[in-house]
């Protein structure tokens, strides 16, 4: 695990993933690790992880704003709030937020019957319980990048850091915008570089139908 704005060499801090080995208890470690380091200096891309208050959240009642704000109300225990909010940080005109169930008073007010359970405040300032979701991480998120306006980002193309000391004239070249959909030279290459020179060098040697293979594979590069 390599800190964000470490400014001194470092191999990383090594930590091991739990006797069960589960993606799960991956994904969460790595979410205590964001959370952990956001309380030091929080990486820009990081959105707040911790929960909010009742009084945080009566304050945006019957406000309007240009983005819906979605509650995750929850355990203490549950992650299913901080992987809807890393869900929805490459959508606009969203803001996801946690809330433990620490306050029966404010959930009932509310009308939250059980925890998990995804609280909705709309951009004209109306609220409400959504009703009828079962409480996953995945129906949770499903439903929020399907409202209305919902999207995501549009990515800017990158520029490159000007140079120092650079020549009058010359231009700060921009990165070019790839269309994923469609297959590029440097695909092809890159292909053709990591079959020759490591699936092919897993092989000592080449014979009989494996060498056949790899002639006609030859044949057939060299014709297209």
């Amino acid at each position: 695990y390599f800190k964000a704005f470490t400014k001194q060499f470092t191999t990383g801090e090594n930590y091991q993933a739990g006797a069960d080995r589960e993606l799960q208890t991956v994904r969460q470690m790595m979410i205590d690790f964001l959370q952990n380091h956001s309380q030091e200096v929080r990486p820009p891309a990081c959105p707040p992880l911790d929960p909010v208050w009742s009084s945080d959240i009566t304050s945006l009642f019957d406000k309007n704003s240009h983005h819906y704000t979605a509650i995750v109300f929850e355990s203490n225990s549950s992650y299913v709030g901080r992987e809807v909010i890393l869900d929805l940080i490459q959508y606009e005109n969203i803001v996801v937020r946690r809330a433990l169930n620490s306050d029966r008073a404010f959930l009932e007010k509310l009308g939250v019957p059980s925890v998990p359970s995804c609280y909705l405040i709309q951009p004209n300032g109306s609220h409400g319980l959504i009703n009828n979701l079962k409480p996953l991480r995945s129906f949770f998120s499903s439903y929020l990048k399907s409202l209305p306006g919902v999207r995501k980002k549009l990515l800017l193309p990158l520029q490159l850091p000007a140079q120092e000391n650079k020549e009058e004239g010359t231009e700060i070249k921009v990165w070019k915008e790839f269309d994923k959909t469609k297959l590029y030279m440097a695909d092809l290459e890159s292909g053709l570089h990591f079959l020759l020179r490591v699936e092919l060098a897993t092989h000592k040697t080449l014979e009989g139908a494996e060498l056949k293979t790899f002639k006609d594979f030859v044949t057939i590069s060299a014709k297209v």
